[in-house]
């Protein structure tokens, strides 16, 4: 068979391979505009999120194994910021041992929570806003900081 004539041809190729950025863009714009219509319906005078940005404190070097907390937003192209709201303190934060994981990773993260590796390390939250609305972040932190501080950083200095 010659170069260039088999069953995925250079052209041929290059067209699969345009066709497929032309649907995942399309797709990527659906799933923006649905979830900004889904936020305006439910919720139309909401101007922030506060959840989780990782599912336990920050996890030691080269163990971080979640991304999902944080990655949906930027996926998204929603603005949104991660500041620390207290750190793990080995007495108060010990393992439970009668704690019963819901699913395989809820598990993994729970047999890697050490209190005394991670004392200290920090537990955050993020706040996030519907696209082009970045300022309402570091507003809506700015009002978290003023009326109840950070424990120990100034994300707004």
């Amino acid at each position: 068979m010659k170069s260039g004539s088999g069953p995925l041809s250079a052209k041929c190729s290059d067209t699969l391979t345009s066709k497929v950025r032309r649907v995942s863009e399309r797709l990527a714009v659906d799933i923006l505009v649905l979830t900004s219509l889904e936020w305006n319906t439910l919720a139309p005078k909401m101007d922030v999120i506060l959840c989780p940005a990782y599912p336990t404190p920050a996890p030691l070097l080269d163990t971080s194994r979640y991304w999902g907390y944080t990655s949906i937003w930027n996926l998204l192209d929603y603005p949104a910021i991660v500041f620390p709201v207290t750190k793990v303190d080995p007495t108060r934060d010990a393992k439970d041992p009668t704690y019963t994981p819901r699913n395989e990773f809820d598990s993994w993260c729970h047999n890697h929570y050490d209190a005394q590796k991670q004392q200290e390390a920090p537990v955050c939250l993020q706040l996030v806003a519907k696209r082009f609305e970045d300022e309402k972040v570091v507003q809506a932190l700015e009002v978290i900081k003023e009326k109840i501080g950070l424990p120990f950083v100034d994300c707004l200095a």
